[in-house]
């Protein structure tokens, strides 16, 4: 997989890698040290690779990293592990699942392109009509997905309702129109009145 990417590009990851490295011996510090063969330089090199290779961006890095080395209880030592939770932290930004299948089931899915895509992908009529057992399974299946896809990149559009506004002025006496209807209405009347 090296040949795809520039020379530069994997040494500028490589160092990025090396600096996560030294932040698990700081943090880590004995747990580090009794696995510290599995942080060499060419492990380095390695991970950076898949990094590459995951497409993941500076932010899910950054917040991956994070996670890494402040919530975990040993260091990461796999590249997919740490790919992982660079990808998860991007799908932790999204409203909880239970919650999102929750707007969704109430019609509220409009406020979120993800929620939406989501029940359109589910079905609208699925999820206002069948029971939630089995919509909720769908749910489950395909939020995920739409995170995922959300994270990186893809443009959901949540279609945008034209309703035309109604406003009702009553009619003044003075309004030119006024005479018009008055008129009307002694016709009316005028028709009504002579079969009673």
């Amino acid at each position: 997989m090296e040949w795809k990417y520039k020379p530069d590009s994997i040494k500028a990851a490589t160092a990025r890698v090396l600096a996560l490295f030294e932040e698990f011996k700081n943090e880590y510090g004995d747990l580090f040290e009794y696995k510290k063969h599995r942080f060499t330089t060419a492990r380095a090199r390695e991970w950076a690779v898949e990094l590459l290779e995951s497409g993941i961006n500076a932010e899910q890095y950054q917040q991956g990293r994070y996670q890494a080395v402040k919530n975990q209880k040993y260091p990461i030592e796999r590249a997919y592990e740490f790919i992982q939770l660079c990808k998860q932290s991007a799908i932790d930004d999204y409203p909880d699942i239970r919650e999102a299948y929750t707007r969704a089931a109430n019609l509220k899915y409009k406020k979120h392109e993800v929620i939406y895509e989501t029940a359109r992908r589910v079905g609208f009529w699925e999820l206002k009509t069948q029971p939630e057992s089995i919509s909720y399974k769908s749910w489950q299946k395909h939020y995920p997905e739409v995170c995922k896809e959300h994270s990186e990149g893809a443009d959901f559009k949540v279609p945008e309702t034209h309703q035309v506004a109604y406003e009702h002025t009553a009619l003044q006496e003075t309004s030119p129109m006024a005479a018009t209807v008055d008129e009307f209405l002694n016709q009316f009347k005028r028709k009504h009145g002579e079969q009673a």
